[in-house]
């Protein structure tokens, strides 16, 4: 079997033969890089059948793939995508191309040089026509034209996608709630409605096989990287199909599923934020969620974010003591003013974003940070008020610790970002800043589900 498929395989010097071998036989050519053989090859070739009697292709060396494709390309080596292509039945010989690549892609002019086919075949969106048609003119062959077809039995595809479907991971960003949380959790909330102001980013995390990338995110950080996590889990479970739910269903099932494990009453904001993307203000009833108001645009949401610094303290944070005294305390009367301060925080800070008042929202998060700690003192401590209190001498305008505190990433407002965070980081020996982009995307749209 081999030695046949062997007898097919031409080199650059034996190509003037296969006319001499096929005498009165219309010879004719066709050239791609073939990485991963599929459907759409097979197809690609019984085309070129139709214009003549003998099928010659030209495989794509190693080193012109990778100039074309990138780096990891191509994902099989030449010889073995040669002998490939040559074991097709319809394919009379594969021959390799040039090592080298001319004007217009053209990386086999010495192949048509020596073989001269009748016909020289060529998709009708083949991006540079007319170098091979100047080509061709001068040696005297045909270019024929075919379009790509899929027939009806088969799913279109492509070597690129192929190899996304290998390489997939699911993906979800992170958020920064900028104001209102705690106005998301419904036992505390005692049936009032609540408001939350958050925004996804990016990097994002993954989920391949099991295995969690945090792309570089300390965890911890009050930046959501848990429930972000149990979302991957769930949207890749086999058994769950988020392709026929909308974002709400999805943000629902996974605020039961966390609700559920956690065995404390939670809140919606880190679900809702995490699937939706974007930046959002949310209403938070008792069974419910709903956007406040319309989109804010990319160029104001951009402009706002040239100015914010997100940066770790370096202290772990320990959510868990937050979460028990907001719930010893929520229902005193300082408890209650604090959570109507918060709620209230949380629709204004949407308001001032979108009238493109950035002032008003660095203090709206002052605002906001403030109340969290009449609520639960454990949200700050010594050191975080420390570097609070330094990070206003040195620049910023307003912030807030993100999430429950006691911890984690501190998100500022600023007029000079780079001073900021490299003065608290001179000061600060543990802290770090966490680059960061709002991500726009839903979780659906992340993962084309």
């Amino acid at each position: 079997m081999i030695e046949w498929i062997k007898s097919k395989i031409l080199t650059e010097h034996e190509l003037p033969s296969v006319r001499k071998r096929h005498f009165g036989k219309t010879i004719v050519f066709c050239s791609g890089c073939y990485d991963i053989l599929q459907p759409g090859h097979a197809v690609f070739f019984d085309q070129c059948c139709q214009f003549g009697d003998i099928l010659v292709v030209g495989v794509g060396r190693d080193s012109v793939i990778t100039r074309l494709k990138g780096s990891g390309r191509p994902i099989n080596p030449e010889t073995n995508r040669l002998y490939l292509v040559a074991a097709m039945q319809v394919v009379d010989y594969a021959v390799l191309n040039d090592a080298d690549m001319l004007h217009g892609k053209m990386d086999h002019a010495t192949i048509l040089e020596n073989l001269r086919p009748d016909a020289y075949v060529l998709n009708d969106d083949d991006s540079d026509i007319e170098t091979k048609r100047a080509l061709c003119g001068r040696l005297g062959i045909a270019m024929q034209f075919v379009s790509r077809v899929v027939p009806p039995e088969l799913e279109p595809t492509s070597t690129t996608r192929i190899i996304d479907k290998i390489n997939f991971s699911f993906k979800a960003p992170l958020r920064i709630d900028f104001s209102g949380g705690w106005a998301d959790v419904p036992f505390i909330m005692r049936g009032v409605p609540g408001y939350v102001t958050n925004v996804a980013i990016r990097p994002l995390i993954e989920y391949k096989s099991g295995r969690f990338n945090f792309s570089g995110y300390p965890r911890g950080s009050g930046l959501s990287t848990s429930t972000a996590s149990k979302l991957l889990e769930m949207v890749s479970s086999k058994t769950y199909n988020a392709e026929i739910l909308p974002l709400s269903a999805i943000a629902e099932d996974l605020f039961r599923l966390e609700n559920k494990e956690l065995n404390w009453a939670i809140g919606r904001q880190d679900q809702y934020a995490i699937v939706y993307g974007g930046l959002h203000c949310f209403e938070f009833g008792p069974d419910y969620a709903s956007v406040v108001g319309p989109e804010i645009t990319q160029e104001t949401l951009e402009l706002f974010r040239k100015n914010l610094v997100l940066i770790h303290t370096g202290i772990s944070r320990n959510a868990q003591v937050v979460v028990q005294q907001v719930y010893k305390n929520h229902a005193t009367s300082e408890g209650m003013e604090a959570l109507e301060t918060i709620s209230n925080c949380g629709r204004m800070f949407y308001e001032a974003l979108a009238n493109s008042d950035f002032l008003r929202c660095a203090a709206i998060m002052e605002e906001n940070f403030s109340a969290q700690k009449r609520l639960a003192p454990a949200t700050s401590s010594g050191r975080i008020d420390e570097m609070h209190a330094y990070a206003k001498e040195n620049g910023a305008i307003g912030g807030k610790i993100c999430g429950a505190g006691g911890g984690g990433a501190f998100v500022f407002y600023c007029s000079n970002p780079f001073r900021l965070s490299t003065a608290l980081q001179d000061r600060f020996a543990d802290c770090f800043e966490i680059n960061f982009d709002f991500e726009y995307r839903s979780i659906k749209q992340l993962n084309t589900i």
